[in-house]
């Protein structure tokens, strides 16, 4: 579970900061709009309906990754990945779309400070401007927002590893479920 949880904050962050600060730098444009809408897409998603919906597609009729099942690492790292594709996909979509708003209104707030204007007066290029100046303030609350999505994650993570047959908290949770076992149901809860 928390192999997966990692694998999914890791992945959101990856794609949603490099998203915010570019639809900030570019706020109003085509490519902004585009991108919010898409935002507004992911969060709209379920992650259980998008796990079923790729371990259909992608697993079933393309055939082009493993729906079920988990690999250790030390065993054959190379299929582990396979293995954790869709479900930390599955899992990460949502918090991108969250990150990445977040990260884009603190950007544009940040963007319009005078020391962002100070620098850009002395010469820096736009990109040291947006990565070195104004990504770094505008971090904090997108930090803050991710630990406080830990719980979401966890949550979600339950029926994620259930849909993927992967060994955790969730699966535990579910067989506690079907066996009826309510002191263990309890427990993990």
């Amino acid at each position: 579970s928390l192999q997966l949880m990692v694998y999914a904050q890791v992945l959101a962050l990856v794609i949603a900061i490099p998203a915010g600060v570019i639809t900030a730098y570019r706020a109003g444009s085509r490519s902004d709009k585009v991108a919010n809408a898409t935002a507004f897409g992911m969060l709209a998603i379920p992650n259980f309906a998008l796990a079923l919906v790729l371990a259909y597609y992608v697993g079933v009729e393309l055939g082009w990754l493993p729906v079920s099942g988990y690999v250790k690492p030390s065993e054959d790292f190379v299929e582990l990945v396979r293995r954790m594709i869709m479900p930390t996909l599955a899992l990460a979509v949502g918090q991108v779309a969250v990150y990445m708003r977040l990260l884009r209104s603190d950007m544009i707030a940040t963007l319009q400070e005078d020391f962002i204007t100070m620098a850009k007066s002395k010469g820096l290029s736009p990109r040291r401007v947006l990565w070195r100046h104004a990504l770094r303030p505008s971090s904090l609350t997108l930090l803050t927002v991710a630990g406080l999505n830990v719980g979401t994650l966890i949550g979600s993570a339950v029926v994620i590893e259930v849909i993927f047959s992967l060994p955790g908290v969730g699966s535990l949770l579910y067989e506690a479920i079907t066996a009826r076992q309510y002191i263990a149901f309890q427990s993990l809860v």
